[in-house]
């Protein structure tokens, strides 16, 4: 059975895990901070709540001493980020495949505008570019969308 995809939702809550986790969990052996977070989350549901954390993960020095509840409580209370609720309503309902499709559509008209001398046209499309540039920064950085979703990046970085 082939994988389910990830929604925004669910990727802004492993993001913000990811952030948190950060701060109180050391660099895994194996697999990363979420993944340690998903752990000690299966550790309490299995009953051992009240077992220290670092049985399980590897969590900072001074925290060795702190029991799954306890590290899973500071990572899910210490958990910020964008609530997807809480962004405007444009951002709610932007289709950022389509964005990434006309991204690729104005650098392809500022590449013809370039090479036909048109240096007026060509700084008005290079302004809207740089604000296609910021909101996918902020999908990625805010929204936790993987770069993934930006295909061909390999065009755009060619052009």
């Amino acid at each position: 059975m082939g994988k389910v995809k990830e929604t925004l939702a669910e990727k802004q809550e492993r993001l913000s895990i990811t952030r948190s986790a950060g701060n109180f969990l050391s660099e895994q052996p194996s697999g990363d901070l979420y993944g340690a977070y998903k752990e000690l989350k299966q550790a309490q549901e299995d009953g051992y709540g009240d077992k220290l954390a670092d049985n399980y993960v590897v969590v900072w020095q001074p925290l060795e001493h702190m029991t799954v509840d306890q590290i899973v409580e500071l990572i899910e209370n210490s958990a910020t980020g964008s609530d997807l609720e809480d962004q405007p309503e444009f951002i709610k309902k932007m289709d950022w495949k389509l964005l990434r499709k006309q991204k690729l559509s104005l650098l392809s008209a500022i590449e013809h505008a370039e090479s036909t001398g048109n240096n007026e046209y060509c700084d008005d499309l290079n302004g809207i570019l740089n604000m296609i540039d910021t909101l996918q920064d902020y999908a990625v950085d805010e929204l936790g969308i993987a770069e993934a979703e930006w295909d061909d990046l390999e065009i755009e970085e060619k052009i």
